[in-house]
């Protein structure tokens, strides 16, 4: 059951998270807060880490190409086409919500 489950998560909606458009369609940026896969070119992505992003680092466009993310091993800095944002912040503040405060992360 509990392989059955892996192999359907990674076949069904891990590549899900991977998915970029166009560079000329603008994406949702990630947040500080944000939960992300960090890619790793050596490791399956079964394998890949996990993180929360602290800090955001704009270009001089204004644009997030690098930010700072907490891990279980510390914090480093890695690039925005090296992670796969997790839709989990969304829920958090729906959580947040239902349960009656209205803080965000």
């Amino acid at each position: 059951m509990h392989q059955h489950f892996w192999k359907r998560w990674n076949l069904e909606f891990l590549h899900t998270l991977q998915q970029r458009s166009k560079w000329t369609d603008p994406s949702t940026p990630i947040k500080v807060g944000s939960v992300v896969l960090i890619k790793d070119d050596s490791s399956p992505p079964l394998h890949w880490r996990v993180g929360r992003v602290l800090e955001t680092h704009p270009g001089s466009d204004n644009v997030v190409r690098v930010v700072t993310l907490k891990t279980a091993l510390g914090t480093l800095k890695r690039p925005v086409v090296k992670l796969c944002p997790l839709p989990i912040l969304f829920k958090l503040k729906i959580l947040r919500i239902l349960g009656g405060g209205t803080t965000e992360y």
